[in-house]
């Protein structure tokens, strides 16, 4: 499963990328990695594996690699698949059809229009 990450800049010598969250990556099931820059000019360069992207732009540790936490991706996923879903008609499709919970339910639709 591919996981996200940023390159995160303590110090930025040059003064052209900033410091903090500079670029995001993702590092794909083979390893390969995609890093774009998170600036007005965001390229993407793809790297053989993550080792050489801390090579070539961890300047001598003041850029980190900060890992996505795996929950946080997980609360994405599920956070997506929540919003397509509507609890009022999962409840209403489980009442007893003749119930007083489904005429409520009705009585409050009916004044509602």
């Amino acid at each position: 499963m591919a996981k996200t990450f940023y390159l995160v800049r303590n110090e930025d010598d040059s003064g052209i990328s900033g410091t903090g969250r500079v670029a995001q990556g993702i590092v794909f099931d083979n390893g390969k990695v995609a890093l774009t820059w998170l600036s007005e000019h965001p390229s993407v360069t793809i790297y053989d594996n993550l080792g050489e992207v801390r090579a070539i732009h961890g300047h001598a540790g003041k850029t980190e690699v900060e890992m996505e936490p795996e929950w946080k991706r997980a609360f994405y996923e599920l956070k997506s698949s929540i919003t397509s879903i509507n609890v009022e008609t999962i409840v209403t499709d489980r009442l007893p059809t003749d119930g007083p919970a489904r005429k409520h339910i009705s009585d409050k639709d009916q004044k509602s229009k």
